[in-house]
């Protein structure tokens, strides 16, 4: 829906349920996929530095699989409700991506837009950013500290997958997130001017995503190179028994 936008300037087939679902998409799956990286930023630091807590069965449900539950499913139940059962009046433009801003974003009050701003925007990229640096920085001290390669070669993939994730996400996100955090303390016209080159960004970490987890996969650089190098068959010789 967004590419044929951006392509067409408007939307082609505007309904009520597919601009509902596709709000639903914009809002709720995308901040399942924030939280969800929120919490893995904070996790690697319990995976790497503090694994004793997760090796056992309680401390993998509490540090594990009760977050890796509680975070994505956060945001689409808030969404299902404040898109699909809030009382408030649609109203749908053509005009202007996701058929406009969604119901509910207009009928709340200013403090519940506040906590929507700093714990569905803000706090996410924020625990990102502070994450991924202090994690960078720990590992880098902790191995020239102890130099222990063979253990730290263990966490490098896991590393470099998570800094490349979460490095799409600061990088196209961030610009947008500061505009609108701008806008929302009361300086509306704030950024007005290139808001719309920063929206279509925003969507490059879910096309980024594929390709950050592929490079990391064991054996990927071996069978690239041989693809790339085709090495000329080599003709073997063999004797040849002549019968009289």
């Amino acid at each position: 829906m967004q590419l044929d936008f951006f392509r067409l300037g408007f939307i082609t087939s505007i309904t009520p349920a597919f601009c509902l679902i596709n709000q639903f998409v914009y809002y709720g799956i995308w901040y399942a996929a924030m939280f969800s990286l929120a919490w893995l930023s904070i996790e690697r630091h319990i995976l790497i530095f503090h694994s004793i807590r997760v090796a056992t069965a309680r401390g993998r449900l509490l540090f594990h699989y009760i977050p890796l539950m509680l975070f994505p499913l956060y945001a689409p139940i808030f969404y299902v409700y404040m898109i699909f059962f809030y009382p408030c009046e649609h109203i749908y433009d053509g005009t202007m991506i996701q058929c406009g801003d969604a119901c509910f974003s207009g009928s709340i009050s200013n403090s519940f837009k506040q906590y929507i701003l700093i714990a569905h925007d803000f706090m996410p990229i924020v625990i990102i950013i502070v994450s991924s640096a202090a994690l960078l920085l720990r590992v880098i001290i902790q191995k020239r500290r102890l130099r222990q390669v063979n253990e730290w070669r263990k966490f490098r993939k896991m590393i470099t997958q998570f800094i490349l994730i979460s490095g799409t996400f600061v990088i196209f996100y961030l610009p947008y997130t500061v505009i609108y955090f701008v806008k929302a303390l009361g300086f509306s016209s704030f950024g007005n001017n290139v808001i719309i080159y920063f929206v279509p960004l925003t969507n490059v970490p879910f096309m980024a995503l594929p390709y950050a987890t592929i490079i990391t996969l064991p054996g990927l650089k071996e069978k690239l190179r041989a693809l790339i190098i085709c090495k000329p068959k080599q003709n073997i010789i063999r004797p040849v028994v002549v019968k009289n």
